[in-house]
């Protein structure tokens, strides 16, 4: 958004900051700017409106063996099918605040710190429930047959890659264009020089290529002690959409809390759906709204279609243990925090 239609002077206005948001969100989203995940009408068609799910109709390919041609028989018609695919609407809220002590001491300025740093925060959520549902619908027994290629005696490499894009059977040339790997698996492909493309200084934008795929680097990728899931999408292969309900944005002042704190509230319902899979037909939230574990379950989650068509693939991989970054140790102390609103829970999904 340009300079003349916002600054950060007017940041927590609420009907600029909410698409302010979204657009900063969208411009540093990874897997939307490689175009993994694509925006998609029929899911933003839906999100405020009534019901916890999406639906979104499908037609069938034509099927079926061609008849003999007789001057003696009618001919048969056939007609088309039609199935359904539901998707979840995330409804989320995440509010952060600042003292007006905390300003003074720390000579920052904390409105400018949160309106800039609000959409980075929403990117990794998007991340996040993409992966917790890709994690839930390669742990569907149908779908993992179909599509992951477990390989996690062996390291990453051409042969178990080549297995896995096998799952697509005679689409495996024409439908994947992506692959997403944790830094662990990037740094092991550097390694045995499997990158088509690296710029040396500038490995890290663009991460280049492996076998003419775009290769997206992000560290929210599982990575399960030394064993990596690699995800191989094709484009086009997530719907995506994000919508600001009815007081999406408010600026909440609590003249007397903490001797003054001011809180930022960002409301807002979200989609993000791997096309040819639903929300299974016999599950229900055990509460409110589908919870983080609900959607790493397999259960719940299915195939509409012939899981050949849903356009991604899923192949796990050994990582060197060279590779895997070390965690910092834990410390027994903690830090302290400006704000008690800082230690409201992130969105269950």
């Amino acid at each position: 958004m340009a300079d003349s239609q916002f600054s950060l002077a007017d940041a927590i206005v609420p009907s600029l900051f909410a698409p302010y948001v979204q657009q900063l969100t969208t411009e540093t989203d990874r897997f939307i700017n490689s175009g993994i995940v694509t925006n998609d009408p029929s899911l933003g068609a839906q999100l405020l409106s009534p019901s916890d799910f999406i639906t979104m109709p499908f037609t069938n390919d034509l099927e079926g063996e061609p008849e003999s041609w007789t001057d003696t028989n009618d001919i048969s018609v056939a007609g088309l099918t039609t199935g359904k695919q539901r998707a979840f609407k995330f409804r989320q809220v995440k509010a952060f605040g600042f003292t007006d002590i905390s300003g003074l001491v720390s000579g920052a300025n904390p409105q400018e710190v949160i309106a800039t740093r609000f959409g980075n925060y929403w990117v990794r959520v998007n991340q996040k429930v993409l992966l917790q549902e890709l994690a839930g619908i390669f742990a569907n027994t149908d779908i993992a047959t179909a599509k992951l290629f477990d390989d996690s005696a062996n390291s990453f490499g051409a042969r178990g890659f080549l297995a896995t894009i096998a799952k697509m059977g005679d689409l495996q040339d024409q439908t994947f264009s992506k692959i997403a790997v944790h830094s662990a698996t990037y740094a092991q492909m550097k390694a045995q020089q499997m990158i088509d493309v690296v710029q040396p200084g500038q490995a890290v934008g663009p991460f280049g290529n492996y076998n003419g795929m775009e290769i997206v680097v992000d560290d929210q990728v599982p990575l399960d002690d030394n064993v990596a899931t690699s995800y191989i999408f094709g484009t086009g292969s997530v719907g995506f959409s994000v919508a600001s309900p009815q007081n999406g944005v408010e600026v909440e002042r609590e003249a007397r809390k903490n001797g003054g704190r001011t809180n930022i509230i960002n409301r807002r319902v979200m989609a993000t759906h791997v096309l040819g899979t639903s929300v299974a037909k016999d599950f229900t939230p055990a509460g409110q709204t589908v919870t983080a574990d609900e959607l790493a379950l397999g259960t719940t989650w299915e195939s509409v279609v012939d899981p050949r068509n849903i356009r991604i693939a899923a192949y796990k991989s050994k990582i060197d243990s060279d590779f895997v970054p070390k965690k910092r140790a834990q410390s027994s102390s903690t830090s302290t925090s400006t704000t008690d609103s800082s230690k409201a829970s992130t969105p269950a999904a």
